[in-house]
């Protein structure tokens, strides 16, 4: 632990992510009590709302505060400060009632307004008047947790099979590695495009969550089982191998308890940069329409929404935030991916400085 720590301190940019990481996942674990409303929360009269938090006024001084706006034309949506109306933001403030991980009934939130009627748009509004920033809260529990459960069965997929080609070698082998390069031929975009488009669209938001988790963990575990596969077939000739076979152990139990663990370091860092790549699979299917459907809410499905033409782009250019947010959590997995690589790479014989 001493070794990665200090690993970190020699990779600032690896630092910074693994700093952003534990951010962003500590603010899905809480995002009741950090948002300060819930994903379907609207304010009709507020629609397309700009963010609307500032840090002076002449009135107010300095600090977080909110100056209420009027909408000045509804075609294209323009508000217009009202002079002095701001209204300070206030720190752990009674609002919507809700319960914390689903258990602990709550009202007090991070941040709101005392004023029911005053909303405040941390990071603007969509087309509803909802929060974008409670919905991006609410959508990271999706985003952030489908890699790794799409992950778990992909990895657990590849070691199985990747496992038994290179144990037994032979027919099993070339009826694996072929099975698996079916997956691999195919562009995996069209494959899950088409095994969601055959599936009910009328599935609540449970079932889309776990029909496309199981579908992007199909399409991702080919390429490990190849890796697997080679380095199974190499560690297999050990002799520690060689007497749990004549000791009659079962080939999985062989597999998983003795040579999986020889190869630790490869599976942990294709589990870190395989985690954004289900991510992204994510985004994608929400992007198109066959992913998360309201009242569920992902960062993919936020972008579908809001950034639906160019025209919204250019007038309400907040709504890119979701894809601002799915860039830094992507970008935050890969540069922890290199620095495990290189730190779990047994030639380096400097582990902090990862030569």
């Amino acid at each position: 632990m001493k070794g990665f720590l200090k690993a970190l301190l020699y990779r600032p940019v690896s630092l910074i992510s693994v700093i952003v990481l534990i951010l962003l996942y500590l603010m899905m674990i809480f995002a009741e009590f950090i948002a300060p409303y819930s994903p379907g929360t609207s304010f009709p009269d507020k629609s397309f709302h700009p963010p609307a938090v500032s840090w002076y006024s002449s009135g107010l001084g300095f600090g977080p505060q909110v100056q209420e706006r009027a909408v000045i034309n509804e075609i294209t949506w323009k508000y217009a400060r009202i002079k002095g109306s701001s209204q300070r933001v206030k720190f752990f403030v009674k609002g919507e009632p809700y319960k914390l991980w689903g258990l602990i009934p709550m009202e007090r939130h991070l941040f709101g307004m005392e004023d029911p009627d005053t909303p405040v748009f941390l990071m603007g509004s969509d087309n509803l008047g909802r929060d974008l920033f409670s919905r991006i809260l609410y959508g990271s529990r999706i985003s952030l947790t489908i890699g790794f459960i799409g992950i778990a069965i992909s990895m657990t997929l590849a070691i199985t099979f990747g496992g038994l080609a290179g144990f037994y070698g032979g027919r099993v082998d070339w009826l694996i590695m072929r099975f698996s390069e079916f997956f691999i031929l195919v562009p995996g975009l069209y494959l899950i495009l088409f095994l969601r488009s055959i599936l009910s669209r009328g599935m609540t938001s449970g079932q889309s969550y776990m029909v496309i988790t199981v579908i992007l963990s199909f399409v991702g575990w080919p390429g490990s089982a190849r890796l697997i596969r080679g380095m199974v077939h190499s560690i297999k000739r050990e002799d520690f191998i060689s007497n749990a076979v004549l000791e009659g152990i079962p080939t999985l139990k062989i597999i998983f308890r003795q040579i999986i663990p020889q190869m630790s370091s490869i599976i942990i860092v294709s589990i870190a940069l395989g985690i954004p790549g289900f991510i992204l699979g994510e985004t994608v299917l929400s992007y198109l329409g066959l992913g998360i459907v309201d009242p569920a809410v992902s960062w993919g499905s936020l972008i579908n929404r809001e950034i639906s033409t160019l025209s919204n782009l250019r007038n309400f250019p907040w709504f890119l935030i979701p894809g601002l947010f799915l860039l830094v959590t992507t970008l935050a997995f890969n540069f922890l991916g290199d620095l495990l690589r290189d730190y779990l790479d047994p030639y380096h014989s400097d582990k902090g400085g990862l030569r």
